[in-house]
């Protein structure tokens, strides 16, 4: 019995040995190229001088280098030096410092020093705001890679500063949208997601004044910008916001239908689609009916469009978390976004806190991962029902509704983190779920749900 023990955990101990020998081989040959970086800037400085333009290059690279090994401070010197010499050849606000920037914010993020990463974003906001700029798709990239920094901003800066944040970056999300209008017209198939990210917005503003905003006065007055009747937010009522949010929100999502409707020849699948994000919504703000019959004429648009209709059941053979990160503009994207489960065994879903600050909200930044041997997490059994239960007591209520879990069990997690936060519930009953289909109908399921927990405390 010992003889076959040793060689599993001998096996175990070399896997471990050369996981490390490597790990050694991979940061000796980063020490070197950092070496190698440094020599040929070197080079260049001795040969053009130290102001010359011919330093940005390897300087950045050099930059990058150092970032990768955490050396920030190091990092920081170098780009600011930089970005100094193009002010010295090309003035004080040119396009060629933009880039240079946009490495300083992200180095001062990776450091957590963000009040000289606000520093540097508000140069570039206001940069876009006086300095004449080419409209065209690198500006657009340019408003998403700084709305993605205020994104981060959102869960990594203080407390007192994720109003600032969300208003960046509705401010870019806007500034996106105009900009892509201009370029490409009204109704180019282009604008789909960008309207769609606002729409995340909307529903992240909402969740946030829910779950912080009473405490949070420097957030509560931020959300006056978004008001569409321009009253002060301070004097606002949850339900005042959440009829604000559902409006804006319903908005963009229809000018997405428009899209679809005005394209010739027509595209029936893209019009089924965004019916299909519109029944979301009022999923998400608990308008359930309204829910069912978007999700049906969705089915419906999906049959007429001539899918087959294994296609379409095997596009809603389970649950989806609310809201999609993406707006799937085809079937098929959607079916690659979400492959068939192979197993009839209940389907696994995933949820994983982007903050705690607005628990039940996946992170809207495509950059982020996070270490699943790490992550604190519950696992439930959750069950959907088939249809609307009207409460004989508040006839216009629903106790139950499609896109709520009425049930749960726990397999794993839940009931200790239910000790430890009196809250675990209150994220559960937050959730909302785009239902189960079979047929046009909405059918009742069981899943099975993962909830990682945001570390941020």
């Amino acid at each position: 019995m010992r003889e076959r023990l040793l060689i599993p955990v001998c096996a175990l101990l070399i896997c471990g040995l050369t996981a490390a020998q490597e790990q050694t081989a991979r940061n000796l040959q980063a020490l070197e190229e950092l070496e190698a970086a440094r020599e040929v800037l070197d080079v260049i400085e001795s040969e053009f001088g130290r102001d010359a333009m011919a330093l940005i290059e390897p300087m950045e690279q050099l930059a990058d280098r150092l970032m990768a090994l955490n050396q920030f401070d190091d990092a920081d010197a170098l780009l600011d030096r930089a970005v100094q010499i193009t002010r010295y050849h090309n003035g004080l606000h040119t396009p060629a410092q933009l880039g240079l920037i946009r490495k300083r914010i992200e180095n001062f993020t990776n450091r957590q020093d963000w009040d000289s990463a606000r520093d540097q974003m508000e140069y570039l906001f206001t940069y876009y705001l006086r300095v004449p700029v080419a409209l065209n798709a690198d500006l657009i990239d340019d408003f998403l890679v700084l709305a993605e920094q205020h994104l981060r901003g959102v869960t990594e800066d203080s407390v007192e500063e994720q109003g600032f944040h969300f208003n960046r970056s509705h401010q870019l999300n806007v500034a996106m949208i105009v900009a892509a209008r201009q370029l490409h017209g009204e109704v180019s198939p282009i604008l789909i997601p960008l309207l769609y990210r606002q729409t995340q917005h909307y529903y992240m503003f909402r969740k946030v004044f829910d779950n912080n905003g009473a405490r949070n006065t420097a957030f509560k007055d931020s959300l006056q910008e978004y008001s569409s009747n321009g009253a002060r937010a301070r004097h606002m009522t949850r339900k005042d916001l959440k009829r604000i949010y559902y409006t804006e929100g319903l908005y963009l999502l229809n000018q997405i239908s428009t899209i679809y409707a005005q394209l010739d020849p027509p595209n029936l699948v893209g019009q089924a689609m965004s019916e299909l994000y519109l029944a979301d919504w009022h999923n998400l703000f608990d308008f359930s009916d309204l829910a069912v019959e978007g999700y049906e004429r969705a089915y419906a648009l999906l049959i007429e469009s001539g899918e087959s209709r294994d296609r379409i059941n095997a596009f809603f053979n389970q649950p989806r978390i609310l809201p999609l990160q993406q707006f799937h503009m085809s079937l098929d994207e959607a079916l690659t976004a979400f492959p068939l489960a192979e197993s009839t065994t209940d389907p696994q879903l995933l949820l994983t806190e982007w903050t705690a600050s607005i628990p039940t909200v996946r992170s809207p930044l495509n950059s982020f991962s996070h270490d699943v041997e790490e992550t604190d997490y519950a696992l439930m059994s959750v069950h959907l029902p088939a249809e609307n239960e009207v409460s004989f007591l508040y006839s216009n209520r629903f106790p139950v509704s499609i896109g709520k879990a009425y049930d749960a069990e726990s397999i794993k997690g839940f009931r200790e983190l239910e000790r430890r936060d009196r809250r675990a519930l209150d994220r559960l009953e937050q959730l909302r779920f785009r239902p189960k289909m079979l047929n046009g109908q909405v059918i009742k399921s069981s899943s099975v749900l993962r909830y990682e927990i945001s570390s941020e405390k």
